[in-house]
């Protein structure tokens, strides 16, 4: 990657038009996998949109959204929200190639995603951004705002335990409040 790279000032935003180009690794086989494999079928079946992040016309980073409803017990949601299940955006995916990793890139597509949720809460109803964590990711996640959703990941921890898997591993489910202060 340039030494020069400026995230506000290098970095193209772009809506997936179709399969995207070969050559993207993250590190993450799941996160390349759904890039490559998931990303434009989900797209054309409206269940999610993908943005790619170019930088000096490579992927060097993508998003992939959708709603979501969040349960939220009466602690975590608070006085003010009544409801059970509250309006989210959820960031599905998110993946950033090798080389653009550790200069602030995934923070900058975070940090999109917020702004992006914030212009369509006014629009339509939606309090958070919602995402599932690895759990290696859990506190880079903390560290730009996230708290866990403590109902979601006991609902999530039951059914792994009676499906037989190691509840221990699995993603941890996470919100960012559009109501707070970006970190």
């Amino acid at each position: 990657m340039p030494n020069d790279f400026d995230a506000d000032n290098d970095v193209v935003i772009q809506l997936l038009q179709g399969p995207p180009e070969a050559g993207f690794d993250c590190g993450r086989e799941d996160q390349n996998r759904f890039l490559y494999e998931r990303a434009w079928p989900d797209q054309q079946a409206q269940l999610s949109v993908t943005y790619l992040y170019y930088v000096k016309g490579i992927i060097a980073a993508y998003a992939s959204l959708c709603m979501d409803a969040l349960p939220l017990g009466r602690g975590e949601r608070g006085r003010a929200v009544r409801y059970h299940d509250v309006a989210s955006l959820k960031l599905v995916q998110l993946g950033v190639h090798r080389p653009f990793q550790g200069v602030g890139l995934g923070r900058f597509v975070v940090a999109d995603v917020i702004v992006l949720a914030r212009n369509e809460a006014t629009r339509v109803g939606c309090r958070y951004v919602t995402l599932d964590a690895q759990p290696d990711l859990v506190r880079w996640y903390e560290d730009q705002g996230f708290k866990r959703n403590v109902l979601r990941q006991e609902q999530r921890i039951r059914d792994a335990i009676e499906h037989g898997r190691d509840a221990e591993r699995i993603a941890v489910s996470m919100r960012f409040d559009l109501r707070e202060a970006w970190p």
